[in-house]
């Protein structure tokens, strides 16, 4: 994977392009005004991720482009300011001080709204296999700005790791993290959107294991919760018996440590 910035960049974007290339040992690469497909005609590598002064951008010769956004946990966190709910923290009964493991980041949507939910005191760990994935999503968190300071707060907390969910688990000591979240791929997509098609073009589209929601189950205090789609039997497959529906096209499923379902 290729590491660079934009034609004209600031000396602070240049060393952030650096450092993200130095600490993921991928190429770093001066633009020195090439076009995109000049860089991918001189180094034949197809993985690129350009750092600018404004955003961090994914592009590949053959997907769609790709920038780190918050999209919508910057609407819940404003709800959860407002003293709304989000379900998905009340599915999983996050309370601050809380550590939750996110086993599949994606562009880390649910881990901000977690780290919101955990507060200070809590923790947010964020898995993320696929490399250009994490380092689009590791460095977007660490540096995009929005008007709403809680907001960036909670992305800076989460620390995001470039490891598979079925690799850390199996590390983990047991009874060691609080819930522990899933939200892998869909088989098929709910909507055609053109953030999640980019996203599912680079994510990683294995199914969960049962060998993994075994160590899940194993590692965690309070709960192991899975994000799918309504009528899926991924939640039998699994062993989530209990299952929260609503009108909603996304059902969350649950399996409560401290109710002996383990």
């Amino acid at each position: 994977m290729i590491i660079t910035t934009a034609d004209s960049s600031s000396e602070q974007s240049v060393a952030r392009a650096q450092m993200l290339a130095q600490e993921l040992q991928c190429r770093y690469v001066t633009r020195q005004r090439h076009s995109v497909s000049k860089l991918y005609s001189i180094y034949k590598d197809p993985d690129m991720i350009i750092i600018t002064d404004q955003e961090i951008r994914y592009v590949h010769p053959e997907k769609p482009a790709m920038h780190f956004h918050p999209s919508m946990s910057f609407v819940r966190v404003k709800r959860l300011l407002r003293g709304e709910n989000d379900p998905m923290l009340d599915i999983a009964d996050i309370q601050p001080g809380d550590t939750v493991l996110d086993c599949t980041a994606g562009l880390g949507s649910d881990s901000i709204v977690f780290s919101y939910g955990v507060g200070i005191r809590g923790r947010v760990i964020s898995l993320e296999s696929q490399l250009p994935l994490f380092a689009l999503v590791r460095e977007g968190l660490q540096s995009y700005q929005t008007d709403v300071e809680a907001m960036n707060e909670a992305m800076r907390r989460i620390q995001m790791k470039h490891v598979s969910h079925d690799a850390y688990l199996r590390e983990l000591p047991d009874r060691s993290v609080d819930v522990i979240y899933f939200d892998p791929m869909f088989r098929e997509p709910l909507m055609d959107s053109s953030a999640l098609n980019s996203l599912r073009d680079l994510a990683n589209h294995a199914a969960l294991t049962e060998e993994s929601i075994e160590h899940a189950k194993r590692v965690a205090r309070k709960s192991v919760v899975l994000k799918e789609q309504r009528d899926s039997s991924e939640f039998e497959r699994l062993g989530f018996s209990c299952v929260h529906r609503n009108p909603s096209k996304i059902t969350y499923g649950v399996i409560h440590i401290d109710n002996n379902e383990s």
